[in-house]
């Protein structure tokens, strides 16, 4: 398969993209990025024609997937570009810093039937995936509490990786809320399959006192009463946490994203184990491949992260504003 890499100074690209696609033998057969040095690293890596502008690498290069990344407020323009063109793609999340700039692009690409893929990859942790499997079966009941913390390392590793902006509200947003946030928001809407109609969010800056938050708490209302509450931040001395539950009419499941036992109301454990941390990039990575090749719908699209990205407006507003957010639910259909 004819891969291109857009954005290929998005550290995603190098810690997950480009090792993935190489192992799984994809061609890759063209790299763009405005960086002249971020070109010169990854020639290192693969051995391909280099575009600074990508349009002109979509114009001039032979491609069947394009892996897209760019900074949070560019995102939605080149998703643009590449929905105009019918240009089957993957994108990094959150594929824009406004929901209403990006349901348009959404609502063409179902239009004109273009292949889009987001990187919401949490759908493929071990824990997400057994859920889904008793929610097909008819055993995971009525959500009634969703809890995600995401907790990660200081800010200072984006300055590291040459991505600056991603600490400028300007280009990323915001902080972890607009990083990690796609991450806990969408697997509510995943696993409780209930839209969002209210938002409540604090967010909090005193450990490093940048332009972006360091820690943000968030509180949702699904439509049919269930309570989600997503804590994610730069707070960690180093390295990432990950804690999940779930509490429904029928089960209850609480610790780490890939293995653990979930224990059913009627007494029964069942335990599972599965994928987690980086693992999940790799699976995310190789799904998009086969999708594509065999022209199914991958687990999470472009409108997926319509749905995510607006509660993460709805969240920001609230924050600035300090009071609750209401959706209505018929944006969401």
């Amino acid at each position: 398969m004819k891969v291109a890499i857009i954005g290929a100074g998005h550290w995603h690209v190098s810690l997950y993209y480009l090792p993935a696609l190489k192992k799984l033998n994809a061609d890759i057969v063209a790299i763009s990025d405005s960086s002249p040095q971020v070109l010169d690293k990854v020639s290192k890596e693969v051995d391909c024609p280099q575009y600074s502008d990508y349009r002109k690498l979509l114009d001039n290069e032979e491609i069947e997937l394009v892996f897209a990344h760019a900074p949070h407020n560019e995102m939605t323009a080149v998703a643009a570009e590449l929905v105009a063109r019918h240009q089957p793609f993957h994108m990094e999340k959150p594929m824009g810093v406004d929901w209403r700039e990006l349901e348009p692009v959404a609502a063409k690409a179902r239009t004109e039937n273009v292949f889009t893929a987001v990187a919401l990859v949490n759908r493929y942790s071990g824990v997400a995936e057994q859920l889904t499997e008793l929610r097909h079966k008819g055993q995971l009941g009525q959500a009634c509490h969703y809890y995600f913390r995401l907790l990660a390392g200081p800010p200072q590793r984006y300055i590291d990786w040459g991505v600056e902006w991603m600490l400028d509200p300007a280009t990323a947003g915001a902080g972890p809320l607009f990083n990690f946030g796609p991450h806990v928001i969408d697997l509510f809407h995943y696993l409780t399959d209930q839209p969002v109609v209210e938002v409540y969010c604090n967010w909090y800056d005193a450990l490093y006192s940048r332009e972006i938050e360091d820690f943000a708490s968030i509180t949702m209302l699904g439509d049919d009463g269930a309570i989600g509450v997503c804590e994610v931040g730069y707070v960690l001395p180093t390295g990432y946490e990950r804690y999940f539950s779930l509490t429904t009419d029928a089960l209850h499941y609480g610790g780490p994203m890939d293995a653990g036992t979930v224990l059913m109301r009627d007494g029964r454990q069942m335990p599972f184990s599965g994928l987690s941390g980086d693992e999940v990039y790799f699976a995310y990575t190789g799904d998009v491949l086969d999708c594509f090749a065999a022209g199914r719908v991958p687990r999470a699209t472009i409108h997926d992260m319509v749905a995510t990205l607006r509660v993460m407006n709805a969240a920001r507003q609230s924050a600035q504003s300090g009071q609750p957010v209401q959706l209505d639910k018929r944006d969401e259909e």
